[in-house]
């Protein structure tokens, strides 16, 4: 038995490697991006954000308005009212509306106030707040924060991606780990078998006691129950990284043929606390929609105060009373005042939405500590797993001089076949605390990576 565990496990895992494709995380995630239904209905919200935007702007399209009444009576016209206007608000300071306006009354019964000329009278003019909505209206306001809502839809899209991602890649990492521990197994398995093979045959040439055959057949049973443990912890895993995958005609995938990327060996990255914080506060989405709601809120309060100011309108216009003789215009002026005269209902409006501004304050604040926190536990996560995996490799190669000592004096008869089994079996456990160190490690990086906002 010129074979030992270690060189052993690398050969199984090369050939493990060598038989099968593997699939990089970088792809893998890409796959779940770009399928995964959760993140197709969230492909939605740019949409509905562009709806949005598209019916604020249409509260700002101009307005036609036609009426027509006609009447006869023997032969002659009774009534013959036509009316027709077009108004078009303008998204600017103090709000102003431009309305053009063209009507034309006649007959033997019109209205006094309604009989034009023949040709009929037109004005064009301007209207425009004093007071109440010099600097914005429910209109204009319902622009601006429609105006948000793509930054606001990206955020959320963000949000979910990141959410997915992040589980999908701990999928990911748990499967390697997985499959890194059936590689184990199946080298201490092989391992036995090789000397159950070799005891047995020394037992039936009467050079070794039947007992050791009992015994080495015991520990390969143990060794062999695990390897189904183990292979049952991998295949449940493979399972639950192909949940993450769609079809693009949005059917589920039913398996994934490929095996994930090796555990990496040793850890490479390091990062500061600040740093990573920083860069939190500049990709987290969660600040960017945080920071939306506030401007939103902020925009409703703007709005409340507007209407503790009375509502006076000014109009002003020139009128032609015979649009055939356009040379010949006056001028129309106008005032209307309404406003309740306590405010209260104003002034309650402007108490609920500044107390809305306050929580909106108040939920950044938290989003920035949480965003923060998950940095720095990141950081921490990445620097405690990076010592871990320095002892655990430590631990291997001291378990290893263990087992290849021990392997020497068993041959040479000084050695019991309990106490070679047991070395192996501390080997094999410090091999899975490798693996799960080295695992470790990768789902560390990957959570610094969900902190920072770059995953």
């Amino acid at each position: 038995m010129r074979m030992n565990v270690t060189s052993l496990f690398i050969f199984m895992l090369a050939c493990r490697v060598f038989s099968q494709t593997t699939i990089p995380l970088h792809d893998y995630l890409r796959q779940v991006e770009l399928n995964h239904p959760a993140l197709r209905s969230a492909d939605f919200e740019p949409e509905l954000a562009e709806a949005d935007v598209r019916s604020a702007l249409g509260r700002f399209d101009p307005v036609l308005n036609l009426s027509y009444e006609y009447k006869d009576k023997d032969g002659k016209d009774k009534l013959n009212l036509f009316d027709g206007s077009l108004e078009l608000p303008l998204d600017m300071l103090f709000g102003p509306k431009v309305k053009a306006t063209y009507s034309r009354g006649l007959g033997i019964s019109v209205n006094p106030q309604s009989s034009t000329s023949t040709p009929g009278e037109g004005a064009i003019g301007v209207s425009l707040p004093l007071f109440q909505g010099i600097f914005t209206d429910s209109r204009r306001n319902q622009l601006r924060k429609a105006m948000l809502r793509p930054d606001l839809a990206q955020a959320q899209y963000r949000i979910e991606r990141n959410s997915v991602l992040r589980a999908a890649g701990m999928r990911y990492w748990d499967w390697s780990e997985a499959l890194a521990s059936v590689d184990v197994a199946d080298s201490l398995l092989a391992l036995a078998r090789l000397r159950l093979d070799f005891i047995s045959r020394r037992a039936r040439a009467g050079e070794s006691a039947i007992i050791d055959s009992v015994e080495i057949a015991q520990e390969f049973q143990r060794r062999q129950g695990e390897r189904f443990r183990a292979l049952r912890i991998a295949e449940q895993l493979a399972v639950d990284v192909a949940v993450f995958l769609w079809t693009g005609d949005g059917s589920p995938q039913q398996n994934i043929a490929s095996k994930p990327n090796g555990l990496t060996p040793i850890a490479d990255t390091s990062v500061l606390s600040i740093d990573a914080a920083n860069q939190a506060r500049l990709l987290r989405p969660e600040l960017r929609r945080a920071e939306v709601f506030q401007q939103t809120s902020r925009m409703d309060s703007a709005l409340t105060q507007e209407f503790l100011r009375p509502m006076v309108e000014f109009e002003a216009s020139l009128v032609a009373y015979d649009v055939s003789a356009l040379s010949n215009t006056d001028y129309k002026l106008g005032l209307k005042v309404s406003q309740p005269l306590l405010f209260r209902q104003a002034s309650a409006q402007s108490q609920s939405a500044e107390i809305t501004v306050q929580r909106a304050d108040l939920s950044r604040s938290i989003v920035e500590r949480m965003v923060d926190a998950d940095a720095i536990s990141a950081v921490i996560g990445l620097d405690r797993s990076r010592e871990r995996l320095q002892v655990a490799t430590e631990e291997v190669r001291l378990a290893r001089i263990m087992v290849d000592a021990e392997k020497r004096k068993f041959e040479a008869g000084a050695s019991t076949l309990i106490l070679m089994n047991l070395r192996e079996r501390f080997l094999a456990e410090a091999l899975l605390r490798l693996v799960s160190a080295q695992a470790d490690w990768a789902r560390a990086r990957l959570t610094l990576r969900w902190a920072t906002g770059t995953i």
